[in-house]
């Protein structure tokens, strides 16, 4: 088992990253910002570090540790609104957290949550490869664009994850307008794998120094329009209420064979998302 450092730990995505870490028997160092909610974390288990990734409060976090997990970002919709402060953390904090690993412990392994709005949009409704070619067209998809380029270019052992929109199990008032269009192809993928690919990429050698896209499998690969109607469905609302964005999203298919044959990470399929979906929303009920 390892001491893992986890970046943005006591986010949403963070502590659950954490949890699994623990439950797998890993020793898991927490490191967010100061006012970051850090109840529930069992002290035995954990070790808690309050700084920012732009200062020196980062190097005690890295000193024992043999992989880092950096989720710490600036996510949409801020990212697209405050580009200073998104520039600030998720591409100046990772130059630093980089610079500290290689200056304090250089055989740290890091493994990059990054994204698939890397590569922007997918006009022509094709199968996203590894080898496209990268074509942020947002604030946020190049700042984890830039971030990537550092990554790979320092001289630490990595792991880049490019991860799909990420599905929440539970019930989620439907969105304004939905982040696609009708025909497009999208392939999200269920929170949990996501959780499972990131703590499945700690101590596994097959991965080291990989780009991975991470994305739900084959029974995600649908279009917005089903997945709208299947959504409206188990509220019983009619389809004619749905109102999508005019141009496409940064969704598309993605080819995830290799990163789930080294990873093991799809393990929720669409159905069994849509049936905790119809569950989680009978509990709420009443039902």
């Amino acid at each position: 088992m390892s001491n893992v450092l986890v970046t943005g730990g006591a986010g949403s995505m963070g502590r659950l990253v954490s949890e699994k870490l623990i439950n797998d028997g890993h020793q898991v160092n927490i490191f967010d910002l100061p006012q970051a909610n850090y109840e529930g974390f069992d002290n035995s288990k954990t070790k808690i570090f309050k700084g920012n990734l732009n200062d020196s409060s980062i190097e005690e976090s890295i000193l024992e540790v043999d992989t880092v997990i950096h989720l710490a970002a600036i996510l949409p919709p801020t990212a697209n609104i405050n580009l200073e402060l998104t520039e600030k953390v998720n591409v100046d904090g990772t130059r630093n957290l980089l610079s500290c690993i290689e200056k304090i412990n250089p055989n740290i392994h890091i493994i990059f949550s990054s994204s698939v709005s890397i590569y922007g949009k997918n006009l022509d409704n094709s199968t996203i490869h590894l080898d496209n070619t990268a074509n942020p067209d947002d604030h946020y998809a190049k700042t984890k664009y830039d971030s990537e380029v550092l990554v790979e270019r320092s001289n630490i052992n990595h792991t880049i994850l490019r991860i799909s929109g990420v599905s929440i199990p539970v019930f989620q008032e439907p969105p304004s307008e939905w982040p696609f269009l009708p025909n497009q192809k999208i392939e999200f993928i269920h929170r949990d794998d996501v959780v499972t690919s990131i703590c499945n990429s700690v101590n596994n050698k097959e991965a080291y120094g990989q780009m991975f896209n991470i994305s739900g499998g084959k029974s995600w690969q649908i279009t917005g329009e089903k997945y709208v109607k299947d959504y409206f469905e188990i509220l019983e609302v009619d389809m004619e209420n749905a109102l999508y964005q005019k141009e496409e999203g940064h969704f598309s298919w993605y080819q995830s064979s290799k990163s789930n044959k080294i990873l093991q990470y799809q393990n929720n399929n669409y159905e069994n998302y849509l049936a905790q979906i119809r569950q989680d929303l009978n509990n709420l009920m009443g039902e």
